[in-house]
């Protein structure tokens, strides 16, 4: 240990030594110990020994930080490869930024970070960011870029040069910036722009980065989810870098092969099992909705104040000053509210709806042949969905919903009469697909009806991305693999035959959720899918006569 290190014992790495310079300056200060109030994932309703936060993330991070750049380093000088001159404030630079990564994140994490949007459009969380970098092509080379960081990315850039920016020199600040949302350097390309994007790619990658390997250790060893082992520092420490046509590109040893694959299997296992599970959604569903209605009361927006998350704060009419907003404040706030559904639901389990499948496979199982009709399932409640937002109702298919568009189309019918033409159009378009929705709806009356001791006249709908594994990522397939006995490296894919997965169908899948009155193992949901399979048949031949 150095003297006047400070030591963290992690359950993972072991002793964890950070410089004294960065506990003074950072660690100690209260925007970074905010992260010990924000809760890493949302697994706890399913594994409820996940109660770590964003604070041990963060320190893990800087650790696997630390030796993934020194490793790079190693690989320069061994290959007697062009050194850049800044190459120590580069990694003083990159190691900041791992460690200040996640500094924005927002209370609950990812269920929090949407609203940073202003209606899901980054544009002003781009702008913060460029003026707080003073890099002119920083902006420009955003808007050329397909990828887009994500909310807590941004705003952790954005609350890290504000808070801890005097420790950054100006002409490294685009890249500490970089670091953290992983937005590459693109124009003017060099031997120095390309060694900053190696280092932007070990922390912030579509593939390897340290970020996603402390998380994928430390969920599985928290949760006590059974995974494939990890092997870190095997993976770090084969690191390569290899001079292409004048720039630097970050490839790995084949040593490292097996242990590359173990990160994306691990990877791919929490994202399908864990991260897609009916439990953990409907966590989050309440969670959303539950923020949703406390920021529009407590701060009059509908957006998450970056400034609430900073030591000075920012000062609201109902509650006085708020800053450093955690989880905690929020369920401060939340036990407050009165007369919410979701608050009751969130800590009355007892009250929470059930799934009527648990699994993506079930879900497969159960409409295996017809793709076609559930196609036009999925969009026909999609336009169900769109109806009762415009008619301010949430996506619950219930006695008011049915009530609500029968109501509306009253209203339809009285008005056509005395429309002219181009109106009476318009309204017989919208009649016809209101009639439509009250047929769905009354599919799911008489399931409820049907099973009337078992369950209410209330179902909520939750879509999910398929799974699709990261073996089919474009930029996982090029990863560069160093054979030293060939004289150039070779593509992942050319290696191995793990990316010969099969894409999922469609791009989404749902989750019917229902109040169950009674516990009873097993519900009969047969004759629900027959009747909506057999609907879309109906609707869709009625809607070619149209």
């Amino acid at each position: 240990m150095i003297v006047g290190n400070k030591r963290f014992k992690d359950p993972i790495y072991g002793y964890i030594e950070i410089e004294e310079s960065l506990i003074t300056q950072v660690v100690d200060l209260a925007e970074f110990q905010r992260l010990r109030d924000i809760i890493q994932t949302s697994y706890s309703p399913l594994y409820s020994s996940a109660l770590h936060n964003r604070f041990v993330h963060s320190i893990g991070v800087h650790h696997l930080g630390r030796i993934a750049a020194e490793a790079f380093r190693k690989s320069i000088t061994v290959r007697s490869l062009e050194i850049p001159e800044m190459i120590d404030q580069y990694i003083e630079t990159f190691e900041l930024a791992c460690l200040l990564h996640d500094v924005g994140h927002a209370p609950f994490s990812h269920t929090g970070e949407q609203f940073y949007l202003y209606k899901g459009d980054r544009t002003r969380l781009h702008k913060m960011m460029a003026d707080l970098t003073g890099d002119a092509d920083l902006e420009e080379e955003i808007r050329n870029e397909a990828y887009k960081a994500a909310p807590h990315e941004l705003v952790s850039a954005i609350v890290a040069l504000q808070v801890f920016g005097n420790m950054i020199s100006d002409d490294l600040k685009s890249f500490f910036a970089r670091c953290i949302t992983g937005y590459k350097y693109t124009k003017c390309m060099n031997i120095d722009k390309s060694c900053k994007n190696c280092l932007i790619e070990l922390l912030n990658s579509k593939v390897i980065d340290v970020d996603k390997m402390d998380y994928l250790i430390r969920d599985s060893y928290v949760t006590g989810f059974d995974t494939v082992a990890i092997d870190y520092m095997r993976l770090l420490k084969s690191i390569y870098v290899e001079e292409e046509q004048g720039e630097y590109n970050i490839c790995f040893d084949k040593s490292a092969v097996s242990v590359i694959e173990n990160v994306v299997y691990a990877h791919d296992a929490e994202r399908k099992w864990i991260q897609n599970h009916p439990i953990v959604l409907y966590e989050a569903y309440l969670l959303e909705n539950i923020m949703r209605r406390l920021i529009e009361e407590v701060f009059q927006t509908e957006n998450l104040p970056i400034e609430s998350l900073l030591k000075e704060g920012i000062t609201v009419e109902r509650l006085g000053r708020v800053r450093l907003i955690g989880d905690s404040d929020i369920r401060y706030l939340m036990k407050n509210l009165q007369d919410d559904s979701f608050v009751d639901e969130y800590y009355c389990r007892k009250q929470r709806k059930h799934p009527l499948w648990k699994t993506e496979a079930e879900f497969q199982a159960i409409f295996q042949g017809e793709e076609k009709k559930l196609e036009f399932i999925e969009k026909e409640l999609s336009e169900l969905k769109k109806c009762l937002t415009s008619l301010g109702l949430p996506f619950i298919i219930n006695r008011q919903a049915l009530n609500a568009v029968l109501e509306e189309t009253k209203k339809i019918e009285k008005s056509i009469s005395n429309a002219d033409d181009k109106e009476r159009k318009r309204l017989e378009g919208t009649l016809r697909a209101n009639q439509t929705h009250i047929k769905w709806i009354n599919v799911f009356e008489s399931f409820a009806e049907q099973n009337k001791e078992e369950l209410d006249f209330e179902f909520l709908i939750l879509y999910v991305d398929q799974f699709n594994s990261g073996f089919r990522k474009q930029e996982f397939e090029n990863l560069e693999i160093i054979f030293p006995e060939l004289r150039k490296p070779c593509r992942f894919r050319e290696v191995t035959n793990v990316l010969k997965a099969e894409k999922s169908k469609g791009e989404k899948y749902f989750y019917i959720f229902y109040n169950r009155k009674k516990a009873k193992e097993t519900l009969s949901i047969a004759g629900l899918i027959d009747s909506l399979l057999t609907l879309s048949t109906n609707a869709s031949v009625e809607r070619r006569l149209v």
